[in-house]
């Protein structure tokens, strides 16, 4: 890169933003789940929604994890 030239800035996202955002994904991710267990698992209505609020848990549980990697290495 040419010295001369300014660096590009980088869009800084709200860590509001991403944490709603990946709430939202992790929703999504159980809400499938549940269905899932509930027509293909022949799970009761229970079941499924344990298995879809598990699944969105963990989703949004993965999701931090790999959020903040991604924040850490990037502030460095």
């Amino acid at each position: 890169m040419d010295g001369t030239q300014a660096a590009p800035l980088r869009q800084h996202v709200s860590n509001a933003t991403l944490v709603t955002s990946m709430g939202l994904g992790a929703g999504d991710v159980g809400f499938i789940a549940g269905l899932y267990g509930s027509f293909v698992g022949h799970q009761t209505l229970y079941a499924a929604t344990v298995t879809g609020c598990s699944a969105a848990v963990g989703a949004f549980m993965v999701g931090m994890a790999i959020a903040t990697f991604i924040r850490k290495g990037s502030a460095g």
